[in-house]
């Protein structure tokens, strides 16, 4: 095992604990309003999601698969219900609080890369280490890991912009995990890719779920993807439904 999932494999270590999920949501609703209607998207869905384990959600568009991963990742709040981290109600830290929370112990990917494209590669996973911060030469160091991990060693000072689309999503997926993250939250993260490229991808996401311990929700229409996750739920009513 190299250093950079060495150092991975001993944090998460010291910071399990078998007795709880480590993101749980309980009763969550949320629902828009426009004009006098009233649009329920989530109803008294509540989950639990254990360090180490993968779920995907899958179903059709508009039902509020991407809604659930933005109210785990809190980057939206539901009108009712709690969501806890290791016991924790996280909707009760204050912004900063909620933010620096965020930045440390979750990862997002999403369908765009959201990437800076004038930036390197290298400077783009560096990010949220220096957001954090961290020194630059550590995090300029497990940058640099984490790019060679998924097969960008050739790749580290080029600009986004000069990227492939299958480069560019590898450099958001190391991005997400440079923190080492407990939880990894992808939405449609092969979306834009092809068959070739969304194969690799699908097989860095088992990959480094394995090695790093993090869990893992996917919000995706790809059923390769959802087949290789631990779990696969769909949304019904509201609700989470075992697919299987």
């Amino acid at each position: 095992m190299d250093d950079f999932n060495l150092r991975k494999t001993e944090k998460h270590r010291d910071s399990a604990d078998p007795g709880q999920p480590l993101l749980q949501a309980s009763g969550i609703c949320r629902w828009f309003r426009d004009k006098n209607t009233t649009i329920e998207v989530l109803k008294d869905l509540s989950i639990g999601i254990s360090r180490g384990e993968t779920m995907a959600v899958v179903g059709e568009s508009g039902v509020g698969k991407s809604t659930l991963l933005h109210i785990l990742g809190t980057l939206d709040r539901p009108n009712a219900g709690t969501v806890f981290y290791n016991g924790v109600s996280i909707f009760e830290m204050n912004s900063s609080e909620l933010a620096a929370f965020r930045n440390s112990a979750i990862g997002f990917v999403f369908q765009f890369h959201y990437l800076l494209p004038e930036f390197t590669s290298l400077e783009n996973v560096m990010m949220p280490g220096l957001i954090a911060g961290k020194k630059k030469k550590d995090i300029g160091e497990d940058a640099e890991a984490i790019l060679v991990r998924v097969g960008l060693k050739d790749r580290l000072g080029q600009r986004v912009i000069d990227l492939s689309g299958g480069e560019q999503q590898r450099v958001a997926l190391a991005r997400a995990l440079v923190l080492n993250p407990d939880i990894l939250l992808a939405d449609e993260p092969t979306g834009n890719l092809d068959q070739r490229n969304s194969a690799q991808i699908h097989e860095f996401l088992v990959e480094l779920n394995r090695e790093m311990g993090m869990a893992m929700v996917v919000v995706t229409h790809n059923l390769k993807l959802a087949d290789m996750m631990h779990r696969k739920m769909g949304i019904a009513e509201g609700r989470l439904r075992d697919t299987e």
